[in-house]
């Protein structure tokens, strides 16, 4: 069973992640280097045979790229359901269950809304549109979905409304972090959770900040441009952060009482470093966040 392993301090997750260094090249580095690789996916609940699809450069990026054929979830995908599950579990039911998915179109949403029916989903279609509206939309024009919209910064949801709020790969495209976090605290209940994956360099301890708004609405780069795939929006969409260690102080700061970053250590169901031959790919390991309000 998949285990992810919770750190509140930089120093505690650096020195549980060295200690698992010497495992790295016997287990990891042979997947990157294969087309598939069998082991036990953790949503389907069964064995699989996990598929390498290509990459964009010669980097494997098993983080993206390494999928389930059944569930066809990628790592960072499962990871984040995974996560999701473990903290339904431990649910006290004291509450009727309330949460939001800041996704709609994709295949976590869907697996996820199928286990747990009372959770929302929703995409960013755009700063003209109103948070807690459906609008059509569709990036190809056979296949349009009646969307609901939320903005990460202005949320439809009422204050203390929700028990679980969960995005993946949101904040690092939205240049205001800070009221993207406050927001989140804001619709959370007192103990209310939100869940998130976000690229995230260990190894610096201040964010980067890539690029910024400009007077006339362009982006002012003080960075070369990286974009992003996105599934709504041919081109990708813009990066504005390289998060670092200051994150955690961020979340904190926004109105939660705890805060903490999460690897899981599980190759046998998946769950492998982004780049097995780099340098130092602890760094790269399955991470993710979570903050209790």
């Amino acid at each position: 069973m998949a285990t992810i392993q919770w750190f509140g301090r930089r120093q505690d997750f650096v020195d549980a992640a060295s200690r698992l260094q010497d495992r790295m090249e016997g287990q990891y580095v042979p997947v990157a280097g294969a087309a598939a690789a069998e082991g036990r996916c953790p949503v389907c609940e069964r064995p699989t045979t996990f598929v390498l699809s290509g990459s964009s450069d010669s980097r494997p990026n098993l983080r993206e790229n390494l999928h389930c054929p059944r569930c066809h979830l990628n790592s960072r995908q499962r990871l984040v359901f995974v996560a999701m599950r473990d903290h339904l579990l431990q649910g006290t039911g004291d509450v009727p269950p309330r949460g939001a998915l800041l996704e709609q179109t994709t295949r976590l949403y869907r697996r996820a809304h199928h286990a747990w029916p009372w959770l929302t989903g929703s995409e960013f279609l755009g700063d003209q549109r109103f948070s807690g509206r459906h609008y059509w939309w569709s990036t190809r024009w056979w296949r349009w979905r009646h969307t609901r919209h939320e903005s990460i910064t202005s949320l439809s949801y009422a204050t203390d409304s929700l028990g679980l709020l969960v995005h993946s790969d949101v904040l690092e495209h939205v240049y205001d972090t800070p009221a993207a976090l406050r927001e989140s605290s804001r619709v959370l209940r007192p103990g209310g959770v939100t869940l998130f994956t976000v690229p995230f360099f260990v190894d610096r301890e201040q964010s980067l900040l890539r690029g910024r708004p400009a007077a006339d609405g362009q982006i002012e780069h003080l960075a070369p441009p990286e974009y992003h795939g996105d599934g709504l929006r041919h081109g990708g969409i813009y990066t504005f952060h390289h998060f670092g260690w200051d994150l955690i102080e961020r979340m904190r700061d926004a109105g939660f009482s705890r805060a903490q970053i999460g690897f899981c250590h599980a190759p046998g169901e998946g769950f492998h470093p982004d780049d097995p031959a780099a340098t130092g790919p602890w760094q790269s390991w399955p991470l993710l966040f979570r903050a209790v309000k």
